[in-house]
């Protein structure tokens, strides 16, 4: 009988911290999203242009970098920065390292998160980038590889305050597309060398 009513008060008491719990998250959230009408509002809506992004993971995304992207020079350096980078540990052309780089765990996961929102969004660029992807390599290298992707689209839509344009999002950079031919053109002499 003891133990009936001991098992009953640990039950009750973790229902009291469990409540405690999802009032304080309510609370927050509602303090966040306040905060965020007030100063941040263009930023939450430029956000919210790029598919997968939610109210939520957006307020995440001004909290960890402010919404301010004239800190980072470029893309690059805020994928370096949430640690989306992949490590380059290469020795005498043998690859021993390609872990990610350490960084901004909270940006990373929610970065990770919203490409999983974002996958399962039909005839979306970055569903059909991670699909060809995750052939090559990894499901969990191509996630990494994507989710960069996608900062670096954070990025632009805040440094530029432009929405999100899905139209341009497959439009490659003539200068690295010139530089690829060349690097293609350079393997495809060498081959024939080889072969003579």
């Amino acid at each position: 009988m003891c133990t009936k009513i001991c098992i009953l008060c640990d039950l009750q008491w973790e229902k009291e911290e469990y409540d405690l719990f999802e009032k304080q998250t309510r609370q927050c959230l509602m303090q966040m999203r306040q905060l965020c009408e007030t100063r941040y509002s263009k930023e939450i809506e430029l956000l919210k242009s790029i598919s997968g992004v939610k109210d939520i993971s957006a307020m995440i995304i001004i909290a960890e970098t402010d919404g301010d992207m004239d800190v980072f020079e470029n893309s690059r350096k805020i994928i370096g920065w949430a640690g989306l980078r992949p490590g380059n540990d290469e020795s005498a052309g043998k690859h021993k390292n390609t872990a990610t780089t350490k960084g901004n765990k909270y940006l990373r996961s929610v970065m990770v998160q919203y490409l999983l929102v974002a996958s399962g969004i039909k005839n979306d660029w970055f569903k059909e980038k991670f699909n060809r992807l995750s052939m090559r390599k990894s499901r969990k290298k191509a996630f990494i590889a994507i989710a960069g992707k996608l900062l670096m689209v954070t990025w632009d839509v805040l440094y530029c305050r432009t929405p999100y344009n899905p139209l341009l999002a497959h439009v490659y950079d003539p200068v690295r597309v010139t530089s690829k031919i060349y690097y293609h053109q350079l393997e495809i002499d060498r081959m024939r060398q080889l072969l003579n």
